[in-house]
């Protein structure tokens, strides 16, 4: 979707908001990529964003779960965006294959800015992941194992630009944030009917916790600083023992589940799913990145796809999880939204 036109004011502290088209309700945890294919921002619990320069222009919108939105020129209105249709196959598990084996195609973007530099890092890979379909088995954790990985890094500094390639796995620790808990919504859509149900839980800063569900797909959205004063928090002293005091103003989780009747999802409903955070980088350490003297922004999404499922047996998966030597090809499911064109225009100069 492309939106124009001849406005060109500067819109700096505007409010902007992204509903869903379906329903009207906010997306939380949209990205918005600037011209250069920078992370510039994310939308709020409430839909908003704001402080986009008329030069980072066009921008896009984009979340999992919708259609992208691109702008061509500021403009000062709702936007609504297309949720998609992902469906994936069922999978049967027998007595005997009592693991689920799922494979995601993951995506992670990075942004470190000052006022004049900026470092964007952006990566894709496959990765799997090892759930137990029984009480039965047990795992010590539920981790995902990286099987083959592309990453591209974009440097803009004293107004020079490059660009550098790696295979370097990006943050494996983060993967870890995929719920493998069941998520039980009947008690939130109570006496809710027809197709569309929305129940939201208001925080101390912001909407902590919704959930929303159409005819495709059931969405829950947390909003990890919604209890916290002016929605902020400082990250761990250690870090400032490092050089690397940061404050959080962002961090989202959003789960994408294919839609059932009962409202009660498992891992096997899963279809996608996204972690967002926007901080303020105030260690020297950071600050020397983008050659900066005062406290730069630090903005990073990762999206996770399920491109596949299977039931195998508990000794199959910790044979595969063992074996370093597996790789799986990568497999762009069709229902990604596609990269946005300043992302592409950075992979296809560095291949």
């Amino acid at each position: 979707m492309v939106l124009g036109g001849l406005l060109c004011w500067n819109l700096v502290e505007a409010q902007r908001r992204v509903v869903d088209v379906m329903d009207d309700t906010p997306i939380s945890s949209a990205t918005i990529f600037d011209a250069q294919g920078n992370v510039a921002g994310f939308t709020s619990s409430e839909g908003d964003f704001s402080k986009i320069l008329d030069s980072e222009y066009p921008i896009t919108i984009h979340c999992i779960g919708y259609e992208n939105i691109i702008l061509e020129h500021p403009v000062d209105t709702v936007l609504q965006m297309i949720p998609t249709v992902y469906e994936l196959e069922e999978a049967v598990v027998s007595a005997s294959r009592d693991v689920m084996k799922q494979t995601f195609y993951v995506r992670e973007y990075f942004t470190i800015s000052s006022e004049t530099d900026t470092i964007t890092h952006f990566l894709e890979h496959m990765c799997d992941r090892y759930v137990p379909a029984s009480k039965k088995v047990k795992f010590k954790k539920n981790d995902l194992r990286y099987r083959n990985t592309r990453s591209y890094k974009y440097y803009q500094i004293d107004n020079r630009d490059s660009i550098a390639v790696s295979n370097k796995p990006g943050s494996k620790s983060l993967l870890d944030l995929i719920t493998a808990e069941e998520v039980d919504a009947s008690e939130s859509f109570k006496g809710q009917m027809g197709v569309n149900r929305y129940y939201e839980k208001k925080g101390k800063s912001g909407i902590s916790h919704s959930r929303k569900q159409n005819e495709h797909t059931f969405t829950e959205y947390k909003d990890g600083l919604a209890s916290e004063k002016d929605h902020a928090i400082n990250l761990p002293w250690l870090l400032r023992m490092l050089g690397l005091s940061m404050e959080a103003h962002q961090a989202y989780m959003t789960y994408v589940y294919k839609a059932n009747d009962a409202a009660v999802y498992q891992p096997k409903d899963l279809i996608q799913a996204g972690v967002v955070v926007e901080l303020l980088g105030k260690g020297k350490l950071l600050r020397q990145m983008v050659n900066s003297d005062v406290p730069v922004k630090i903005n990073f999404s990762i999206e996770y796809y399920v491109v596949s499922r299977e039931y195998i047996s508990k000794e199959q998966a910790k044979a595969e999880y063992k074996d370093k030597s597996l790789k799986v090809p990568f497999e762009i499911p069709a229902t990604v939204p596609q990269l946005s064109e300043a992302t592409r225009k950075i992979i296809k100069r560095a291949e």
